[in-house]
């Protein structure tokens, strides 16, 4: 992937370039690791995609990494200076690093996960920070780091019986070990959700110091703070934000009705063997219906919320065209594209399009 895009840098030199969120997989560096050395590691891959950035930028010619749900630490402070540092350069290179969207005339660019409530942040225009992480990178940095289960890294679909089949497949006499990681990992972070723990005070720290930078962010963007506002209003609650919406996406309903279910009936089984027939009878009734109803919680909501989401910006902003990533699949209908970056079963796996006169073509 890394080859390609530098290939893409340098085919298309002297043009404007933009990035459209995760780029950088930083939620998969272990917890308190220092950012500059980790986007020089990642960078650095390759040493193409490096020498490409770094003589398309010291050509002058500029570069908008605009921020998605893995890389979000590049709001940080010291995220743009970490990443020239990577690239030796200094600070007068033309690398900006953007929030929520960028608009190029009638151009819309936005990653998408606004509109995907497991990866949705408190505020498109704050940090998140260790404790107030959406759900889908919270689990990444808990479960999937410190347990090495990269198999599980995009299984967002899964659901518990096929997670459990998965890890004794994949991962043989270590699936034990990461059954309880996974287990100790969604417990706390559903006991988190709730709305009287202390990670409740720091997304409310974390709101307030995003509607903070709204009027910045608008006279940058050339928007109108109401219409920001308006288009705030189309974004989507995220899962850790409630104890129930968390609760419900981890299963635990299932969960805790197949263990109430099996060992319930179990143990009324020597004293009244109606009562355990009944039992597990009305367990497996839910289970049935549950996943009847919906199998995965996940399955293709994201491309469905994420083109209804275009339509919404596209109709509120007056936006011609609408550019998302974060689904992995490509997308298109009136007025929308999905770049469909890094596309799961691409032969190419890599995905960049070109604008130019508010239309968009894949490269």
């Amino acid at each position: 992937v890394d080859r390609a895009l530098a290939g893409t840098l340098d085919g298309h030199a002297g043009h404007g370039k933009g990035f459209a969120g995760d780029k950088f997989e930083l939620s998969l560096e272990p917890r308190g690791s220092k950012l500059d050395a980790s986007l020089r590691q990642l960078l650095t891959r390759t040493s193409e995609l490096p020498r490409s950035l770094h003589t398309h930028l010291g050509a002058g010619h500029p570069v908008t990494l605009l921020v998605g749900n893995h890389d979000a630490e590049l709001l940080t402070e010291t995220g743009r200076d970490a990443l020239l540092s990577s690239l030796d350069l200094n600070h007068s290179a033309p690398l900006s690093v953007a929030p929520w969207f960028i608009r190029r005339g009638g151009v819309h660019v936005e990653h998408g996960h606004l509109y995907d409530p497991d990866n949705a942040p408190t505020h498109p225009l704050a940090c998140w920070k260790e404790g107030t992480e959406p759900l889908g990178i919270a689990l990444t940095r808990r479960f999937l780091v410190p347990s090495g289960a990269t198999y599980f890294a995009h299984a967002h679909q899964t659901t518990p019986l096929k997670g459990l089949l998965d890890a004794f497949i994949q991962y043989g006499v270590n699936a034990p070990r990461i059954v309880y990681q996974y287990f100790h990992a969604a417990i706390l972070l559903t006991l988190e959700s709730r709305s009287t723990s202390p990670q409740a005070q720091l997304l409310k720290q974390e709101r307030y110091v995003g509607h903070g930078r709204l009027q910045d962010f608008a006279e940058s963007v050339g928007l109108e703070i109401q219409l920001l506002t308006e288009l705030l209003a189309g974004a989507v609650q995220p899962t850790h934000h409630d104890f129930s919406d968390t609760f419900m996406r981890l299963y635990f309903d299932r969960i805790l009705c197949a263990v109430v279910g099996s060992l319930g009936s179990a143990a009324l089984l020597p004293l009244s063997p109606p009562a355990a027939l009944g039992l597990a009878l009305l367990a497996s009734a839910y289970l049935v219906q549950s996943i009847a109803l919906q199998g995965s919680r996940y399955s293709e909501a994201p491309r469905e919320r994420l083109r209804a989401a275009a339509a919404r910006v596209a109709a509120t902003s007056g936006a011609d065209l609408v550019v998302f990533g974060h689904t992995h699949h490509e997308d298109e209908a009136p007025g929308y594209i999905n770049s469909g970056s890094f596309a799961f079963g691409r032969q190419e796996s890599h995905s960049c399009l070109v604008i130019e006169d508010g239309t968009a073509r894949r490269l």
